[in-house]
């Protein structure tokens, strides 16, 4: 087996394991960045590489200046993909295994919206200089990212017969093929309500654009893009599930209820959302200054 087909071998694993095109996306390029620091003309490249040249890859990437989270994530990759290899039979020896991770204090540095910024989204949707269909389309589509918390391929794939509406109830499609439901409340379900007078396709999908029955990430990530060049300040898709499940967290204060909306298989992956951002752990600071 050479370096391509090991690789190859992995990101297949990978999606059998129903890791997101997104995780897939990141491993693909780490793992292409080491391909190149090891050279792939040396040997079987990746798969020729020993715990030496780990540590020197790893040497590198310090001196390269970038964030340690960048770096523990790519070093991550790594050990994935050598631990998939080795639990495969594709390799005899790991050379990750005594590869640590960089300690980085842990800050919460998630952002989300405030109140004042999800308001100024939707007036602009409503003054864009469009058909009353498509600002009913948006004003659907940004209503259930910033209440529903749904991750953008998740909003993408709901179809009609996905909601349950005597229950106000969405069920969704997440991660690994996994379902779960999400509640579904009145200011959302009135913003889909009006988007449903103008959808014209008999799809299956609730929502679609003009080309394709089935509404893309990419087309809903240009929309993001339009109305963020239209106000003084930068937001992307993310941002807004962020927020929903910032807004929930501050509402109930139970991890528990995040960690069930977001879909996370791990309440600690919600854990940031409880605890203080580094803008409000500043504005506790500023409050609390001496000035003498």
């Amino acid at each position: 087996m050479n370096n391509e087909q090991a690789i190859e071998l992995f990101i297949e694993a990978m999606k059998e394991e129903g890791k997101s095109k997104n995780t897939i996306k990141n491993y693909l390029s780490d793992l292409k960045t080491f391909e190149k620091f090891t050279g792939v003309g040396r040997g079987d490249g990746v798969l020729s590489a020993r715990q030496n040249d780990i540590t020197k890859y790893t040497q590198q990437l310090e001196k390269s200046g970038l964030a340690k989270t960048t770096i523990n994530r790519r070093l991550q990759t790594l050990r994935t993909f050598y631990a998939k290899l080795s639990q495969m039979g594709v390799i005899e020896t790991n050379p990750t295994i005594e590869i640590k991770a960089k300690k980085v204090a842990r800050q919460n540095e998630t952002k989300w919206l405030e109140r004042h910024q999800v308001r100024a989204i939707f007036e602009a949707i409503d003054k864009q200089k469009q058909g009353e269909g498509k600002r009913a389309l948006q004003r659907a589509i940004f209503s259930v990212l910033v209440n529903c918390g749904l991750r953008i391929q998740e909003l993408c794939d709901i179809k009609m017969n996905d909601i349950d509406w005597n229950s106000g109830l969405i069920s969704v499609v997440g991660k690994g093929g996994k379902f779960r439901k999400v509640p579904f409340n009145n200011a959302t379900q009135r913003a889909v309500l009006k988007w449903l007078q103008y959808r014209n396709l008999d799809g299956e999908y609730l929502f679609h654009s003009e080309r394709s029955d089935h509404m893309t990430p990419r087309a809903v990530q240009h929309m993001t893009k339009k109305l963020s060049e239209q106000l003084n300040f930068d937001f992307t898709v993310h941002q807004l599930r962020h927020t929903a499940l910032k807004n929930i967290a501050d509402t109930t204060g139970k991890i528990e209820i995040v960690a069930t909306v977001a879909g996370h298989e791990n309440v600690n992956t919600s854990k940031r959302y409880i605890e203080p951002s580094l803008k409000e752990i500043g504005e506790a600071m500023k409050r609390s200054e001496f000035d003498f």
